[in-house]
């Protein structure tokens, strides 16, 4: 086994070591025990001090031959284990990406919690470091009502029970009854999508619905048990950027040539992966992709403006020309 260097974690090992084997008739022996960690008789003595030090419950059993805790009695050591720099700074980004939800219905205490955590982080790092203040920030998230929905489609996805809601299309003048499996929930550009199966005749096809369009409250009116056999939840988004399935969408190859800079900024972070460099010189920078055209990829390469051109296929880049002359004439 490798060598357990840090004591720290050389100590939490061993009393996760014993704390899986706390029965009466379950003991450890010492030879084996210091095996697992790599170390010394010496030294694994020399941690079992340190854990009876701090309070564990440490025994040894003279008929088995062998250490265990006492049973019944459980013990942990990680108030008494100091954070690293390196396990503070982890925390502390995960600390301020778990603060983003709490813009949600009942996470609202998410930035309290998340305080006091940060001010005990100076306890975990032993006296040994120092509290900064805050350093991490995000884009700030709008008020988004749709997250009050979040819970009962978790709990409908979960339990597999049919929904009725009323969704409020953005073209039309009002609601419509819908009958959905739900599925997933998805969380894209800002928004969350409960995605599933649509029971409309027009439709009868997997789509997604944004949460803060749905009315009222939703109702569960039964249960799904059937998916239709061309559903993968595995492969769905292989091959979409955003959220838009169209329902007769097929994959196809689009080619898109960058500017020099924006193709650095492509390759530092890609909107979309896998993809190949096709090619790469001091003039532009041509990439190739293999999707399923939808609206959100139209939108996506038109936030690029002149950064960015469809070579193929043809009918991408007709619909990008399009969309082009018609913005042109808003500005003319």
């Amino acid at each position: 086994m490798p060598k357990h260097k840090h004591p720290l974690a050389r100590l939490q090992r061993i009393n996760d070591i014993f704390q899986t084997r706390s029965s009466a008739q379950s003991v450890v022996k010492a030879e084996a025990l210091a095996e697992e960690l790599g170390i010394s008789l010496r030294q694994l003595r020399t941690d079992m001090e340190v854990l009876r030090d701090k309070g564990a419950p440490l025994e040894y059993d003279p008929v088995l031959k062998g250490w265990r805790y006492t049973p019944g009695q459980y013990f942990t050591i990680l108030d008494n284990l100091p954070l690293t720099g390196e396990d503070l700074a982890c925390l502390r980004i995960a600390v301020e990406t778990l603060a983003k939800v709490n813009h949600l219905k009942n996470f609202e205490q998410l930035p309290a919690v998340f305080g006091k955590i940060h001010r005990a982080a100076k306890k975990w790092m032993g006296g040994s470091g120092k509290v900064v203040g805050k350093s991490v920030y995000f884009d700030p998230l709008p008020r988004y009502d749709g997250g009050k929905h979040l819970p009962f489609f978790l709990e409908a996805i979960e339990s597999f029970r049919r929904v009725e809601f009323q969704y409020q299309p953005f073209h039309a003048d009002a609601p419509k009854t819908v009958v959905f499996d739900p599925w997933f929930l998805r969380h894209y550009d800002r928004r969350w999508y409960v995605g599933g199966f649509s029971h409309d005749p027009a439709e009868q096809f997997v789509r997604v619905f944004p949460l803060e369009r749905i009315e009222g409250q939703p109702e569960i009116i039964g249960y799904f048990h059937d998916k239709p056999p061309d559903y993968d939840a595995g492969s769905y988004w292989r091959y979409i950027y955003g959220i838009t399935v169209p329902p007769k969408g097929r994959v196809e190859g689009v080619m898109l040539e960058f500017t020099p800079l924006q193709g650095k900024y492509f390759l530092s972070s890609p909107f979309f992966e896998p993809f190949n460099v096709v090619e790469s010189s001091p003039e532009r920078l041509v990439i190739g992709l293999n999707l399923i055209i939808n609206i959100d990829l139209e939108r996506k390469l038109a936030s690029f403006g002149a950064d960015v051109r469809v070579l193929a296929p043809e009918s991408l880049a007709a619909t990008m020309r399009r969309f082009f002359e018609k913005a042109l004439k808003r500005y003319a």
